[in-house]
């Protein structure tokens, strides 16, 4: 039944509508003033039977309602990243998500399901000895270089004649770890 104005005041069921969505939150009754028409954001119009994960939504133009599915306040996971996004708009899912997460930082998604990326993982291995080495090396190099310094200008002891020797057979040893081995790397010991 639609609305239509009146030179008698009456109160009417209502039903409200969320101002940005249009969906329906609740009834009620309204007083409606002689020559005025509806409170803004509502209609007499009923919505439909609601089911669970739907949302009913008016559409002012066509003066009727239809159900939309509602996933608002769930979290889904991305299959390109798999990063979580909440949900927080009426509407299907996008096709990209799926509802369950990932087990691991290196899991992709293979159609149905997450399979560990191991060249993905790997990858991150191998980068991470590859940092590890590097900044070994260069706190070898930085101590080795100050060692050196006493002994170019003969201002050495005993204690760091040895301790340069410790260091450049420590900083040997790291040039030859193959970082490809990765995780699975016996780190010389450091001196």
């Amino acid at each position: 039944m639609s609305f239509e104005m009146s030179d008698e005041a009456k109160t009417i069921k209502v039903f409200n509508l969320r101002a940005d969505t249009n969906e329906f939150i609740g009834s009620g009754d309204a007083y409606i003033p002689p020559h005025t028409g509806l409170p803004a954001n509502c209609t007499t119009i009923a919505p439909p039977c609601i089911l669970d994960g739907q949302v009913a939504v008016f559409d002012e133009t066509k003066q009727s309602w239809s159900l939309i599915e509602d996933h608002r306040g769930e979290i889904v996971y991305s299959i390109e990243t798999g990063m979580e996004i909440y949900v927080s708009e009426i509407g299907k899912l996008p096709a990209n998500v799926v509802s369950v997460a990932p087990s691991g930082k290196y899991d992709k998604w293979d159609g149905n399901k997450w399979v560990k990326d191991k060249d993905a993982e790997k990858s991150a291995e191998i980068s991470e000895a590859d940092s590890k080495k590097l900044d070994l090396l260069n706190t070898a190099s930085a101590t080795i270089s100050m060692l050196q310094d006493a002994v170019d200008l003969e201002m050495d002891t005993d204690d760091e004649q040895a301790r340069l020797v410790s260091w450049k057979k420590y900083r040997v040893l790291l040039h030859r770890i193959d970082t490809s081995a990765a995780p699975d790397i016996n780190w010389p010991e450091c001196p």
